[in-house]
């Protein structure tokens, strides 16, 4: 826990590399270069076969990279799994649990891995079920309970050995909306006051846009960008140029389109009723507003519009992925 406090970055990779086939032939991770600082909750997405799982299975020690290095919670990934283990929880896709067993019973064996205490193991269990509202079932077997349940049931599992950085693959798949939101609140809770740093892969990008502070989007093994929602927003901006919602009072829509088609890298993409949807390269909002005011118009909305991180996320992979 020291190695953590003492360094800001709780999750550092260089180059990390991971290949596999019989001659190294097919690329999973492309030197991945990533850090992940203490206390936030850093979201981790891509398509389908972008390397995510691979990677996260690389950084708790369930495989070797190929190539590059990598350090979790101060610990080097292949020579110091162990410690790694005891400072970090992991809830997997798809977690595995013994389904004989009870809520109860399936902590306790997990509780003995990690030497803890008897009196200490019972009321963590107590505590940890009761903090995912599953206290009801406690003496319930794993067979019996929902997807929902058991998703909330792998989080308890995970924190059974108060880690300070948490893994989480896909906790939100396969679960109600309901459900969905009860794991993000308890994902947030964690984070903000328990200071968990949590890591979190995800296909819904609503979910790592609500709680994510900053996302790393990777497709094919390799790192396209990383940042926070406006970050990203910026970077896309860059390359893309800026989309505005515009209307305009006292003349009529035509003239607008007039006024607006003569300045030059404006693009009229779309009118909806007395709407125009503008794309510019970038340009400032001055120059499109002084041609309508000279035209005679006055203008009653004037607003860029923003790209959810559905969007960004489309527009940074865009002929990245095969």
């Amino acid at each position: 826990m020291d190695n953590v406090v003492a360094n800001e970055n709780v999750i550092e990779l260089k180059g990390l590399t991971k290949k596999f086939g019989k001659h190294n032939e097919s690329t999973a991770v492309n030197a991945l270069n990533l850090e992940v600082r203490k206390g936030e909750v850093f979201g981790f997405v891509g398509p389908n076969g972008a390397g995510k799982t691979t990677t996260m299975k690389m950084m708790i020690g369930l495989l070797e990279p190929t190539s590059g290095s990598g350090k979790v919670a101060g610990f080097d990934i292949v020579r110091e799994v162990i410690n790694i283990r005891e400072a970090t929880g992991v809830l997997p896709e798809p977690a595995g649990f013994y389904d004989h067993l009870t809520a109860r019973q399936n902590l306790r064996f997990y509780a003995k891995l990690y030497d803890i205490e008897p009196e200490v193991r019972e009321k963590r269990i107590v505590d940890l079920l009761n903090l995912v509202g599953l206290e009801k079932a406690i003496d319930q077997k794993i067979g019996g309970f929902s997807t929902g349940m058991r998703k909330r049931f792998g989080l308890a599992q995970a924190l059974i050995n108060e880690p300070s950085i948490l893994f989480l693959d896909e906790p939100t798949s396969g679960i109600d909306p309901l459900g969905a939101q009860m794991m993000r609140d308890l994902i947030k809770d964690l984070n903000q006051n328990k200071g968990v740093t949590v890591f979190l892969s995800s296909h819904s990008m609503e979910e790592v846009e609500e709680i994510c502070d900053r996302i790393a989007i990777v497709a094919r093994g390799k790192l396209l960008a990383v940042g926070s929602v406006e970050e990203l927003r910026a970077i896309v901006k860059e390359k893309e140029g800026v989309n505005y919602l515009l209307e305009v009072q006292d003349i009529p829509l035509s003239a607008t389109i007039d006024a607006i088609r003569s300045i030059d890298g404006v693009q009229i993409t779309n009118t909806q009723d007395s709407t125009l949807h503008i794309h510019t390269n970038n340009m400032p909002r001055g120059e499109i507003a002084k041609s309508v005011k000279n035209a005679g118009g006055t203008i009653s909305m004037f607003e860029e519009e923003e790209m959810n991180l559905q969007k960004l996320f489309l527009k940074i992979i865009e002929g990245v992925q095969v």
